[in-house]
């Protein structure tokens, strides 16, 4: 809430009015924090601000533009500390830690925060804005998240009355390792949790950048009660343990609502789980920064946005085809259009799309979704996956009839894509007249920002044999990631998409027709100017945004 002595600073200034203030001091949200909406005001000036409270408190000012600050610093202080004090630790050296405040009469904390920091602290006033620009980097610790992890029904689950069974046999333990779990993968930007027992332990793992990485481990003892919690989460069947099973759970934890798809599978020592996190607030649905470039992204667009046709998203379980097919939606959802899409499961939810799960149980797959989509007046139509010969075929007659058609395959990559649904049985010339843009793609680790450096161990011969030009590989510097906190010492953080995106040109249509293999269409593709897979990972090599490494591993060598 809005600190009254911070308001009496602001009245010493003259810069807002009495008035403008009231609403603010009113405010009583204890985790937010309110004196942040003066920068709504457009007369405000937080600069001018922040230099008159500065000398008027003789404290020095700070200008933070273009500056950076790790992240390993401003978490010297937890965030609810952040929130109370109003205070970012911004450097630190053997002596001090200065911390930077927005609000000068934080001064009177100073012992306070010596305590925390168990360092002599050095006070100086920076401009809201950059205040506010630091506090967005701000994450909660591990243990302030798990507090903060409480359950959240479902619609479904609240009409029908879903009764917790067994909620009373998991102790306060179980539940706190649960939630500490749960907090820990979502701070760390985890997509998947993989709880695994054996005949003596219990291994916790989390998929962070798509690599598995070893968590705490709980005590053996914990196994069954650890796994039973998950499934009551789960609204899952906990007498059941012979079949697997599929649930949903739905959670707030740091404020969020966060999605979980939770998986078991009966092994030798008990139930495997698997947790797969659905956070919707980390779906990245700007195409520039998914990692197209300019020209491949003008490609795709031209495709997407003709008013029929075929375009798929090709690539190995886990290559971020989703998310693709997802941006191209977000492209296109306007309210001229009716959009639909069938999905297994629906992972993230869009106002203004109609998302249909399908269920192959009760035989209701994607074949017949597709001819149910045809009789409601589609504009555009999304198919999670084209997985058998019926699938490709209704989806080819809706994009042949005047259907904008989206999709994924699993091939290896975009030339192949056209072998792939002529072997499933679709004609040549059928896939010649639907397919619009075919993209390829992969995901590689991004180098972490916080320990990048020069990586002298590569050398020339080994870009060339990389397929990098002589003279370009003698100017080329290659970087890697040391390793640090912030990355767990993987030297990775984040991931960053390579493509290849290929579209359907009258010539390339003759060798379709024609017969020729994925190879021969290749080679025709990049003659007309396609980046493959390869030339996309070593641009974003040359880029410093990945290493040599993870480009060889997510992309072949281009035969000549």
């Amino acid at each position: 809430m809005f600190r009254k002595e911070f308001a009496e600073v602001i009245r010493d200034t003259g810069m807002v009015p009495v008035s403008d203030l009231r609403p603010l001091l009113a405010s009583t949200g204890s985790h937010s924090i309110s004196e942040l909406d003066l920068l709504k005001f457009d007369y405000f000036d937080d600069v001018k601000f922040a230099r008159t409270v500065a000398e008027k408190s003789s404290i020095q000012y700070l200008d933070l533009q273009g500056a950076s600050i790790s992240e390993d610093i401003i978490c010297l202080l937890k965030k609810s500390d952040i929130i109370r004090f109003r205070a970012l630790p911004i450097s630190k050296t053997s002596k001090e830690v200065v911390i930077a405040v927005f609000d000068p009469s934080i001064n009177d904390c100073k012992g306070e925060l010596l305590t925390l920091l168990q360092s002599s602290v050095k006070i100086v006033v920076i401009s809201l804005s950059d205040w506010a620009s630091l506090y967005e980097t701000v994450r909660e610790s591990v243990d302030e998240l798990a507090d903060t992890v409480k359950e959240l029904k479902t619609k479904d689950e609240d009409e029908g009355g879903t009764t917790i069974i067994g909620e009373d046999d998991i102790s306060d333990e179980v539940c706190s390792y649960v939630n500490h779990i749960l907090a820990e993968s979502y701070a760390k930007g985890a997509s998947d949790i993989h709880i695994e027992p054996y005949e003596t332990n219990v291994r916790v793992r989390y998929r962070i950048d798509g690599t598995l990485i070893e968590a705490i481990a709980p005590s053996p003892q914990m196994a069954l009660p650890l796994i039973s919690r998950v499934k009551i989460m789960s609204d899952l069947d906990i007498a059941e343990k012979r079949k697997p099973q599929d649930g949903r759970m739905k959670l707030q934890i740091g404020g969020k609502a966060v999605d979980y798809r939770v998986s078991t599978m009966p092994t030798l020592f008990g139930e495997k789980v698997v947790m797969r996190i659905l956070d919707s607030s980390n779906l990245m649905l700007d195409m520039i920064k998914l990692g197209f470039d300019e020209k491949q992204l003008t490609v795709f667009k031209e495709g997407i946005n003709r008013p029929f046709g075929m375009c798929l998203v090709t690539g190995p379980t886990g290559s971020g085809k989703t998310t693709t097919l997802y941006s191209a939606l977000s492209e296109l959802n306007d309210v001229g259009r009716n959009i639909s899409t069938a999905e297994d499961p629906v992972e993230f939810n869009f106002n203004g799309i109609n998302q249909v799960h399908v269920k192959p149980k009760i035989g209701f797959g994607f074949p017949m979704a597709l001819k149910a989509f045809l009789r409601q007046d589609p504009d555009i139509i999304m198919v999670g996956e084209i997985r058998d010969q019926d699938t490709a075929e209704i989806a080819v007659e809706a994009a042949l009839t005047g259907h904008l058609v989206l999709s994924t395959l699993h091939t290896n990559d975009a030339p192949s894509t056209i072998t792939r649904l002529i072997n499933m049985g679709v004609e040549a010339y059928l896939v010649v007249g639907a397919l619009n843009v075919i993209v390829a793609q992969r995901l590689c680790r991004r180098i972490c920002k916080g320990c990048i450096e020069h990586d002298q161990s590569i050398t020339v011969d080994e870009l060339v044999a990389c397929g990098i030009k002589a003279e370009s590989a003698a100017r080329l510097k290659v970087y890697k990631g040391r390793g640090c906190d912030a990355c767990t010492g993987t030297g990775y953080r984040g991931r960053v998409a390579i493509y290849e995106v290929m579209e359907l040109t009258p010539r390339l249509k003759q060798l379709v027709l024609k017969g020729a293999a994925s190879d021969e269409l290749k080679r025709m593709a990049m003659a007309e100017g396609m980046s493959t897979l390869r030339r996309s990972a070593l641009v974003k090599v040359a880029q410093g945004m990945t290493t040599l490494d993870e480009a060889i591993s997510n992309s072949s060598h281009d035969k000549k």
